[in-house]
């Protein structure tokens, strides 16, 4: 019989459950403990307060474990001793007296669970973290399918026009995609059938009508009951063949002659190529079993998370965890939640980083106040575990898409400058600790100011865009791409020499040269050069982009459209380059730019 995907969470939640059964008796000791330290009158106010805070926690502890005998009582002797402190009044004997009856009453209770607790009913699939491939990716040197570094179904092609989907695979393959053409649309249920492909581009209109391939499509579709994302193309740019793709399940809608770098941004949406990086939470509680609970569950829900039962510990473990959220209690001892929230948003770096409480407090009132610290949300416990995933998924998406604003590119979307010279900072830092090769690289569109000047800036800004996702989409996930500036890229290639740096750019900038670009009726070619350096070769983050500089100029200078080598570590500054090392520019260089 093969293991339910829950299994391993129900067993590690049914030891937490109990480990917390085992501690209550201990629990409701310290409770009566705290209240036979009460005095009657003004004095035992402070005692009672105390009394209150291991109230609350009982209630919200036991209640995320399914022990509701147990929660239900804690919340009435909670409820008491909070309306008791919100009148100012002394601590009567009366209170004393109601309250030593509900904890005795405590001591007697079923520790049962009734029914299922959080979690118990749910059936988690655990989403695993990527993992970087090591060594060069195969494809971007053999072209071989079963190589592609990113892994994915191939694209299938059904166009009846044999020249324009030869052009298209061709161009399309620039960009690391592999397609497999097929020109009858009688071919196209075979074509589909076992392992579907990633994704259908297809004209729209066939030998058998106008709208032949939606229809076709579409009746596929409902014979196999199985959705394919599918991208129509066409000379025609009316409503209704837009809406006929509509109708038929098209995703998107591209017309002839086909813009390679727009079907590419539609196919990179499409088959989904980048793997996302798992959510990083962490969870503040002083119920440590509680807090191992809120953690399993988000752990299940392919989160990766660290537990702090002690809010002192929280900013020491944010140095070295990079929390996307953190979920903490609201009641602690010694520093509250908003307390503790406080202490982060005065802190660089932690001023806008999401916060949830997770409380049992249910009065509004206190809820609001305890948000206008900068809290971003609250949770009341038992906390059903789909919405603490909804919750803490919602606002940590945010928070990194609030950061990809500020490290990326607006234009092309990669790391911006500031970003990747952080990057290379700490691979080389990291290179120095752990002796690992890398290569850092320098590219740069040739004569990129006589396609602005001749075709225009979309034009231009067409071309930085293909190239960027050319970089992006055909190196490995473990690989770091940015824009340096202008036209200028730059690239962190980790795990390889600078021979190996060499072919995989190479490779890249032949396929490059093959991109046709459209603006209005003309098309253009563009090409790039780019120079490589080494480490430890050259060991600071300095040295190597100071010797990647100056081999992208020998590189220009040698005739553009080439990959140079770094050839010895520089001593000259950036805004010096060695005069011997870099080579007279040429008279349409000057007039045309880099």
């Amino acid at each position: 019989m093969a293991t339910p995907p829950s299994e391993g969470f129900q067993a590690r939640k049914a030891r937490l459950r109990e480990a917390f059964r085992a501690q209550l008796p201990a629990r409701l000791a310290e409770a009566r403990a705290r209240l036979a330290a009460i005095q009657p009158g003004p004095a035992g106010r402070d005692d009672l307060a105390r009394l209150e805070l291991v109230l609350h926690t009982l209630k919200g502890s036991s209640g995320s474990f399914g022990l509701l005998g147990i929660s239900e009582g804690a919340r009435e002797a909670d409820e008491l001793v909070k309306a008791a402190l919100a009148t100012q009044e002394p601590v009567t004997p009366d209170l004393l007296a109601t309250l030593s009856d509900l904890l005795e009453r405590l001591a007697q209770a079923d520790l049962e669970p009734a029914g299922a607790g959080p979690g118990e009913r749910l059936g988690f699939e655990p989403m695993a973290a990527p993992s970087p491939e090591p060594g060069i990716p195969a494809a971007l040197v053999t072209g071989d399918p079963a190589a592609n570094p990113r892994g994915e179904r191939p694209i299938l092609l059904c166009d009846d026009d044999g020249d324009l989907a030869e052009q298209l695979c061709a161009q399309l393959a620039c960009f690391g995609y592999q397609v497999r053409a097929i020109k009858s649309l009688a071919d196209l249920p075979a074509a589909v059938a076992g392992d579907p492909p990633a994704t259908v581009i297809m004209d729209v209109m066939f030998p058998e009508g106008e709208n032949a391939g939606p229809e076709t499509l579409a009746a596929l579709v409902t014979a196999t009951g199985r959705r394919i994302p599918s991208i129509f193309i066409s000379s025609r740019d009316d409503f209704q063949a837009r809406l006929q793709a509509v109708k038929a399940g098209g995703s998107a809608y591209c017309t002839k002659p086909v813009k390679t770098t727009e079907i590419v941004e539609f196919l990179d949406a499409l088959t989904n190529r980048e793997s996302p990086l798992p959510f990083h939470v962490l969870v503040v509680d002083d119920d440590p079993e509680l807090a191992a609970l809120h953690a399993l569950i988000l752990e299940e829900a392919g989160m990766i998370t660290v537990v702090a039962t002690n809010p002192a510990q929280v900013p020491s473990l944010l140095k070295g965890f990079n929390a996307d959220l953190v979920l903490m209690d609201l009641y602690m001892p010694e520093c509250s939640g908003p307390e503790l929230a406080q202490v982060l948003r005065q802190m660089p770096g932690h001023v806008s980083l999401p916060i949830i409480y997770v409380s049992s407090e249910t009065d509004r009132e206190r809820q609001i106040k305890a948000l206008e610290v900068g809290a971003d949300g609250f949770l009341i416990k038992p906390v059903d575990p789909r919405r603490l995933i909804s919750e803490v998924t919602l606002r940590a998406e945010r928070m990194r898409t609030l950061h990809a604003l500020m490290v990326r590119d607006g234009l092309t979307g990669l790391f911006n400058h500031n970003a990747i010279m952080q990057f290379l900072e700490l691979k080389a830092a990291n290179g120095r600790r752990d002796q690992g090769a890398f290569c850092y690289a320098m590219i740069d569109v040739d004569r990129f100011k006589r396609v602005n000047d001749t075709y225009g800036h979309p034009a231009g800004d067409q071309v930085l865009m293909a190239l960027s996702r050319g970089l992006r989409l055909r190196l490995r996930e473990c690989d770091v791409v940015g824009r340096y500036g202008g036209e200028e890229f730059a690239v962190i290639l980790t795990g390889v020499g600078e021979a190996q740096a060499k072919v995989i750019l190479d490779q890249l900038r032949r396929s490059f040269a093959e991109v046709i670009f459209y603006a209005g009726d003309a098309t253009f070619t563009c090409t790039f050069s780019a120079g490589v350096a080494g480490f430890p070769r050259f060991s600071t983050s300095e040295a190597m982009l100071e010797a990647a500089d100056l081999a992208l100029y020998r590189a220009k200078g040698g005739g553009r459209d080439r990959v140079e080598i770094a050839a010895s570590p520089s001593i000259y500054p950036r805004s010096s380059p060695d005069p011997a090392a870099v080579a007279t520019p040429r008279a349409d260089e000057v007039a045309y730019g880099h």
